[in-house]
């Protein structure tokens, strides 16, 4: 069923909209219709702000992040490889911060170009959230103080992130997510548990954006469309 959305005049000057929510909700379906009915009228460009690098150097970053730290006899090393563990994730974090800061610059030069950019996920200043900052701080010993600095290098990389002019954070509930990722086809999908930890982990946060417009996502693709139509709408 063609609904007729974002029929009409396209603005000249481009946007950033962004698709947010938890694991399950719908993002990427959303994504994919929005940016083809919006590339019927306009220029479009897709990016993704979960983790906006290339699938090589994301393959590297969590060889990386998830590299062998056993000791001698195999057994996993505690005291001082408990800090390299937490330092290793901490630098990985932090490339991920500057690639999101890079990823919303060339995001915003696209915008005033006259592109809109359709973005999956866009990045909070939220710590701990799925797209904020996540260097944990206060912790003992030498590398405490290591990564207390790389923490606060993060958070300013994060406070430097061009904000998205509508974010569509869509909710939806627990036992939805859980169906709909046991439905997807996805190379390394996430396990039950995982949907149900990142789930309650997300419940609610604040992406950097203008505007923020949360979307219930429990009816049909129809229906969230139409949705979203009338939020581009008043945008206008």
């Amino acid at each position: 069923m063609d609904i007729g959305v974002f029929q009409g005049d396209v603005p000249r000057t481009g946007r950033i909209l962004a698709v947010s929510g938890v694991d399950g909700a719908g993002k990427s379906t959303v994504v994919e219709r929005l940016a083809a009915r919006l590339g019927a009228t306009g220029r479009i460009a897709r990016v993704s702000a979960g983790k906006p690098q290339a699938a090589w150097l994301e393959t590297l970053r969590r060889r990386w992040r998830n590299g062998d730290d056993t000791g001698e006899g195999g057994e996993k090393s505690r005291g001082q490889g408990g800090c390299k563990v937490r330092l290793r994730d901490a630098l990985s974090s932090l490339v991920l911060a500057v690639l999101r800061w890079r990823l919303s610059r060339h995001a915003r030069r696209l915008a005033r170009a006259g592109v809109t950019v359709v973005a999956d996920r866009w990045p909070t200043l939220e710590y701990g959230k799925m797209d904020g900052p996540r260097i944990a701080t206060g912790l003992p010993g030498l590398n405490g103080a290591v990564l207390r600095l790389l923490a606060g290098w993060e958070r300013a990389i994060y406070r430097r992130i061009e904000p998205a002019d509508i974010v569509f954070h869509l909710v939806v509930d627990e036992q939805t997510a859980i169906a709909r990722n046991a439905a997807r086809v996805k190379a390394d999908k996430e396990s039950t548990q995982d949907i149900v930890r990142r789930f309650r982990d997300n419940l609610d946060f604040q992406p950097i954006a203008h505007r923020v417009e949360r979307i219930d996502n429990l009816g049909t693709l129809q229906e969230v469309l139409a949705v979203v139509e009338r939020h581009l709408e008043q945008d206008r």
